[in-house]
């Protein structure tokens, strides 16, 4: 299981990392790991004054730039050159200039993709987030209605059981456990508590085994002693309460749609696990912002179940636009990517998760990033 953050996804994590965060990332060495890469070799590094100096590749060409008057100084995290340009300038434009005069124009987001590659002494200090004060701020701003609560008592009527079929498609005895996952040997189903980002139960649903239940539906609200546990599925997502640290960790998260792939996400990262479900095939508004708002995050993975067989088919097509769709819909909130079978290593109908951890994470880096 991985043990630290920097084992788990740094690269995810700097992946996701705004323009400013990138800026206020950058070390004195970064700097100089960044004009090296540029073929720069007239470097000067103070540490005890805090600046980079280098020649004015602002607006020279490389082999024209000989005046050392293009100063990085730490303690704004900016250059400024003191010869012809006369001005200050992030390490964006900077680099945007530096391509443009030998000419080859860049996007700030390719500048941006670049720079992302020297943060190498990046230190992660999370803040402290009330998770439950956030969410009542917020369902108020958003006039949300309190959600139900229950009693973590009615648990207790059913026993903990590992069920074999969960244990074969890769969930741990011990994410089971963390996740209280129940049995009920009358109704002969996996009962499933569901908690909010507070880590108050809100709804308990039930995995049927029995055919003729399954008919109905394979999840299904719990109904218990002439009571329904259901509840408003589009204003929570499962697992947030478990993996909230590793949201704000991580800065990312991934979206699917059951709850199996939640757990299994917890089984592969533990901690780290970013992983929620949103219990169908879409989510909203107001699901996004207790990822981004209460959580965190700066990137969404859409990782929903597989739903064609060859991506080039209409089919394919039809369900990649849908994703694109979702992607574009809440960009404004975060930075979306969404996962996509090129080498139908699933099946269709699968989860991302389910051919196991190597697949997950191959699809995971290959994802395709929505801007």
């Amino acid at each position: 299981m991985v043990t630290s953050f920097k084992e788990a996804d740094k690269e995810a994590y700097v992946a996701s990392l705004s323009p400013r965060e990138i800026v206020e990332s950058l070390t004195l060495e970064d700097i100089k790991n960044f004009l090296e890469s540029l073929g720069v070799d007239q470097i000067v590094v103070s540490e005890e004054k805090g600046y980079v100096c280098c020649p004015t590749i602002c607006h020279n060409p490389l082999h024209e730039a000989e005046s050392m008057k293009l100063y990085w100084y730490q303690n704004n995290k900016i250059f400024r050159c003191y010869t012809e340009c006369n001005e200050a300038m992030s390490i964006f434009e900077l680099y945007k200039r530096y391509m443009a005069l030998n000419e080859y124009p860049i996007t700030i987001y390719e500048a941006e993709e670049y720079v992302r590659q020297f943060l190498s002494h990046i230190v992660y200090k999370p803040k402290e987030i009330h998770y439950e004060d956030e969410l009542a701020k917020y369902q108020y701003n958003m006039n949300i209605p309190e959600p139900k609560t229950y009693s973590s008592s009615v648990l207790d009527c059913f026993i903990p059981y590992h069920h074999p079929s969960w244990l074969e498609n890769g969930i741990s005895a011990e994410s089971m456990d963390k996740f209280n996952i129940r049995f009920s040997i009358p109704q002969n189903k996996i009962i499933i508590p569901h908690y909010d980002i507070a880590n108050r139960l809100i709804g308990i649903r039930g995995r049927a085994l029995n055919p003729e239940d399954i008919e109905l539906g394979k999840y299904r609200p719990l109904y218990f002693n002439n009571k329904s546990y259901a509840h408003q599925l589009r204003f929570n997502l499962y697992g947030i309460n478990f993996h909230k640290e590793g949201i704000q960790k991580r800065k990312t998260a991934v979206i699917v749609e059951g709850e199996k792939s939640s757990l299994i996400d917890d089984t592969f990262y533990g901690e780290l696990s970013n992983c929620v479900a949103c219990c169908g095939s879409t989510f909203n508004k107001y699901q996004i912002s207790l990822l981004t708002r209460c959580c965190g995050a700066n990137e969404i993975i859409i990782a929903l179940d597989k739903e064609y067989v060859n991506w080039k088919d209409d089919k394919g097509k039809a369900y990649r636009k849908k994703l694109e769709n979702l992607c574009y819909k809440y960009s404004y909130l975060a930075s979306f990517s969404y996962i996509w079978d090129y080498d139908n290593v699933l099946e269709e109908k699968d989860s991302p998760y389910d051919k196991g951890k190597d697949i997950f994470e191959y699809l995971y880096k290959n994802r395709v990033k929505v801007r």
